[in-house]
């Protein structure tokens, strides 16, 4: 069953952002899954959710988020999200 991760992203460092997406993409590829949007111009129709730029990422299961998530390739790339943005990250199962 597909799995969704939600991001509302906010980059304070593009040049020093795209590292991390350099050293993720591969990663994100490895493990089966899509980049299916990147949205830096979302419009809020209801409620006060804004996010300056929204990534939604496909996996094949919950479980392969997790396993990216809290893999040992993925650590030092969090580190780095961290360093040149703030994210607010999200994920869910599709029925």
């Amino acid at each position: 069953m597909s799995a969704y991760v939600v991001i509302d992203l906010d980059v304070a460092d593009a040049e020093g952002f795209q590292q991390y997406i350099d050293g993720v993409t591969p990663l994100i590829d490895k493990v089966g899954a899509r980049n299916i949007l990147v949205d830096p111009g979302t419009e809020t129709l209801e409620g006060d959710w804004n996010p300056p730029t929204l990534v939604i990422h496909e996996f094949p299961s919950k479980q392969a988020v997790l396993d990216f998530w809290n893999s040992p390739e993925y650590e030092p790339y969090k580190d780095l999200r961290r360093k040149y943005s703030t994210v607010k990250v999200v994920v869910a199962e599709a029925n």
